[in-house]
């Protein structure tokens, strides 16, 4: 079953849907086809996509579908009879890729969601891979231990891909953890088309899988249009006012920017209560003015703080370094304890005059530098209530090194 919605290519959606509830086919008929080595899949009397084992492949193959959907922002989920055992090594691997209908398909730069068993290495657990191609081992981005366990009962995958780069990941629903693709292996046209390999020692039966377009989760920017505060420190040097609250010391306005002075490591933040409790805030502020990025102290920006500044949310940055992270001791704490929901460390540089934006809306949290998406998180292992109302800055010192400053800030509210 597919469906097709298209008025124009931005409005063009599309969805794939298979029970493999039709005549037994073996092997497995188009839009289905069997690539590289190993025996093809079959539909078997049950309604089930039979997937034999492929452990001892040199290429990689397996059962890839011809169709694929149309946007950056996209879902896959199946329902898998894996009951994968025993001491060795192996994995159920889903990539996404090029079609085969295509004519000079390559198959590389690919991107794979393994669900691999390994007592030996601590249990089942679920790897982020890219692969330079079917057939070479790939590199793990993210690894999370499974929820459940493979062997004896049923499991249901889900697969959320928002801008062709962040990827999520649930099993038997319950969300697992997410990572952002290199810019090498994103996704895009043409690249998005789902092949399965059976690296185990098991078959593999699946029950159904759905392949479809959706709405992201990271909402258009035409949703913060309310302005809650803003400040360019456009004012003498010194403390801050203006009706914010300072945590911790050795920080005031230098040079119309606030700034971390002084020789004293820590971390110091400057918060205010915003109202918003809809859990759809968006800190914004400009790099720079008195002291440039820094390799080695980070600052932030900072959200869902209590009027305490012991717990919140911060989009970190260094130089070349992202973190969102949930802080639980005081902002002025040298330094505070941060429990990093995510991290990017690849194609990441921030500049003085770069204007960085940390944004929570629903369960998406990102940050992005000069209006580009760069790190996601989901908040589901935030653990930080949408009522704390406080936003605002954090800048810091560490092992004899500032921090940048910020040169202004402002706060937005989403509808």
């Amino acid at each position: 079953m597919s469906f097709l919605l298209r008025r124009n290519l931005p409005l063009a959606w599309a969805g794939w849907y298979d029970n493999f509830e039709r005549d037994p086919e073996d092997p497995v008929q188009k839009p289905w086809l069997h690539l590289g080595d190993g025996s093809p899949a079959d539909i078997n009397g049950l309604g089930e996509l039979h997937i034999p084992s492929n452990y001892s492949s040199t290429d990689g193959g397996g059962e890839s579908y011809a169709y694929q959907p149309f946007t950056p922002n996209w879902g896959i989920e199946m329902e898998l009879w894996y009951p994968v055992e025993g001491l060795a090594a192996q994995h159920f691997l889903v990539y996404f890729s090029d079609s085969w209908t295509r004519i000079g398909a390559a198959f590389v730069d690919m991107c794979g969601i393994w669900l691999r068993h390994a007592p030996l290495a601590g249990g089942d657990d679920i790897n982020v891979g890219e692969h330079a191609n079917p057939y070479t081992p790939g590199t793990s981005i993210a690894a999370w231990d499974s929820p459940v366990s493979f062997y004896g009962q049923t499991l249901t995958l889900r697969i959320w891909i928002d801008n062709d780069e962040w990827l999520r990941v649930w099993l038997n629903n319950i969300y697992v953890g997410s990572c952002v693709i290199r810019p090498g292996f994103k996704f895009g046209p043409d690249r998005r088309c789902v092949r399965f390999f059976n690296n185990a020692l098991c078959d593999v039966w699946m029950r159904w899988v759905d392949h479809y377009d959706r709405t992201s989760s990271i909402p258009p920017k035409t949703v913060w249009t309310s302005t809650v505060f803003a400040d360019d420190f456009d004012r003498a040097n010194g403390a801050v006012g203006n009706g914010w609250t300072q945590i911790g010391s050795n920080a005031e306005i230098v040079n119309n920017s606030w700034s971390t002075i002084g020789t004293t490591n820590g971390s110091r933040g400057l918060i205010r209560d915003t109202g918003v409790t809809s859990g759809r805030i968006r800190v914004e502020a400009t790099v720079g003015g008195n002291i440039g990025p820094s390799s080695t102290s980070d600052s932030s920006l900072v959200i869902l703080s209590n009027s305490a500044g012991t717990e919140g949310l911060a989009g970190r940055i260094l130089s070349g370094r992202l973190y969102i992270s949930r802080y639980s001791t005081a902002l002025s704490d040298d330094p505070p304890t941060f429990h990093d929901l995510d991290t990017q460390t690849d194609g990441v540089a921030v500049a003085s005059g770069d204007k960085v934006s940390f944004s929570l809306y629903g369960n998406a949290l990102w940050i992005e530098i000069n209006d580009t998406p760069k790190l996601y998180a989901h908040t589901t292992f935030a653990t930080v209530p949408v009522t704390n109302s406080w936003a605002g800055l954090r800048v810091g010192r560490l092992s004899g090194s500032d921090s940048n400053s910020w040169n202004d800030v402002t706060i937005h509210q989403g509808v």
